[in-house]
């Protein structure tokens, strides 16, 4: 068997060289836009962590003030408890049951009568507004 050998000139190791030279070249180029892909992936979770952080310092803020009037209210009506004992002693049962009377007559009063009135003096709403 005779196998041929073939000598590899200087143009051809220098095309094998040119050619991993351009394979070089464009993975250089995909890794820079995938690195610039990341970048903007980066900015944008950068940005929402800030919104984040902002949306988080808004709502601690908001959780002070709302514990400072619900400790407000607090006092308040332990204050209005307090008065609230007082009146009902026994040497205030007498008008305590009077507040208590008025209260649920102007209860129903309001609930049932202002209806009935309505009722028995309002028109049917088939007349027309010239006709009275």
């Amino acid at each position: 068997m005779y196998i041929k050998r073939y000598k590899i000139t200087k143009y051809e190791s220098n095309w094998f060289f040119l050619d991993k030279r351009d394979n070089d070249y464009v993975f250089e180029q995909q890794n820079d836009v995938r690195l610039d892909e990341l970048s903007s992936k980066i900015s944008a979770i950068k940005n929402i962590t800030i919104d984040i952080n902002q949306d988080v310092t808004d709502q601690d803020r908001l959780l002070d003030e709302s514990h400072s009037q619900f400790t407000g209210l607090g006092g308040r009506l332990s204050n209005s408890f307090g008065r609230m004992n007082r009146m009902v002693s026994k040497r205030h049962q007498r008008q305590l049951c009077f507040y208590v009377t008025v209260i649920v007559f102007v209860f129903f009063f309001l609930y049932y009568g202002i209806p009935f009135f309505r009722y028995m003096f309002g028109s049917s709403g088939n007349e027309e507004p010239g006709d009275m």
